[in-house]
């Protein structure tokens, strides 16, 4: 038996080493085979290991494919990934529409057009969500007097939010309170003023018809007589004007309600926050306060048609007994004195023949304002 000798080369590729070293063994192994004769050769010994050296040659063979394989996979990967040609007879292409999966590096060109698509979209977006969006403008031009003029309709439009939300607020506030009070005592306390303004019904008609003489008399001096006692007379000497400014205020309870208070509403309720100005209706003529505990700071106004208007739970007052007042002037400031649940001014309407105070001879103030041409 020959001896097999195998040697390790540093640097040699290791499988490749195995196969080699395989097949330089099977070699000496067949050389030393003795040659063959008639005779029945002997059982070598050895026959296991050359089976074994066999199979490490076909060991190492599937491992010489296996990296031929991989070797050859990578070199096709690298190159596709280098490889800037494109074979055009496998592509379907849409000439109406981009090739969208194409990665392309931008240029001034894309850039302005993505730009103005920007802009664009800002301008649609700040047309359906108001004013101020527009301003943020990003790639936009927007000038220091356009800001300037959002801005101001911004705050214009919170602060209205805000004090309709305020005068809701105190409008509800105002009802749950008036709930909480005893209906009786309510009655009793309105009937108690009620007396005390019927006790002076006398002294009022005086104090009226005076006041009607006083503004005939005025109309005159000033060339435009009227005719006390009629309706025109009140807008005669001047155009008529609402009791608080438009936009100050809501209007809360209605004459005829029934709910919290003693009987039924007598007046309408202008929700307005406690220090709004209160201004006169008509021109007339201060008269004394008659309106009794439950109205707290209020005035009476004297009108020559011969009806009276009152402006209850007032926080501070202007104007005094026996002055004569033109349409629109101050009269005072509205707040919750008296009887009152929240900021307002409970506003009333006397014809004539009736005495302020006596609460239950009040006719709806909406419609008289409506006859003089305004609209609460």
């Amino acid at each position: 038996m020959s001896t097999r000798t195998t040697r390790r080369h540093h640097g040699r590729f290791a499988p490749l080493d195995v196969l080699r070293t395989a097949i330089v063994a099977d070699d000496d192994d067949s050389t030393a085979q003795s040659p063959l004769t008639d005779e029945a050769a002997p059982e070598e010994p050895f026959a296991e290991p050359r089976r074994r050296s066999r199979f490490k040659v076909a060991v190492a063979a599937s491992v010489v494919a296996a990296l031929g394989l991989v070797t050859g996979g990578a070199v096709m990967l690298t190159s596709a990934s280098t490889s800037s040609a494109t074979n055009v007879h496998s592509l379907a292409i849409d000439k109406n529409h981009p090739d969208i999966t194409k990665g392309e590096p931008e240029t001034e060109s894309s850039r302005s057009t993505t730009t103005k698509r920007s802009s664009a979209d800002n301008s649609a977006a700040a047309a359906d969500k108001g004013s101020l969006p527009a301003l943020d403008g990003r790639g936009s031009n927007v000038s220091r007097s356009t800001i300037r003029s959002e801005l101001d309709k911004a705050m214009s439009q919170s602060m209205a939010d805000q004090r309709n939300n305020a005068m809701d607020a105190t409008d509800s506030q105002a009802r749950a309170k008036a709930d909480a009070v005893s209906g009786t005592a309510r009655a009793k306390e309105m009937d108690a003023d009620v007396a005390k303004a019927k006790a002076r019904a006398k002294e009022i008609a005086a104090e009226k018809k005076a006041a009607e003489a006083k503004l005939a008399a005025e109309a005159a001096a000033a060339g435009t007589p009227i005719k006390t006692g009629d309706l025109s007379a009140v807008t005669a000497s001047g155009a008529a004007s609402l009791p608080l400014a438009t936009g100050s205020y809501t209007l809360g309870s209605h004459w005829g309600e029934y709910g919290s208070w003693a009987r039924w509403h007598t007046g309408e309720d202008f929700i307005a926050s406690c220090g709004t100005p209160l201004h006169a209706v008509s021109a007339g003529i201060i008269g004394q306060p008659t309106g009794g505990s439950w109205a707290g700071n209020h005035v009476v106004i004297h009108m020559a048609n011969g009806a009276s208007v009152l402006y209850a739970h007032m926080s501070s007052i202007n104007v005094s007994v026996g002055q004569t007042v033109k349409a629109g002037q101050l009269l005072g400031y509205s707040g919750e004195t008296g009887r009152a649940f929240g900021c307002h001014m409970h506003f009333e309407y006397y014809p004539a023949g009736t005495t302020p105070g006596d609460v239950y001879s009040t006719t709806d103030p909406l419609v008289f304002l409506r006859s003089i041409g305004l609209k609460p």
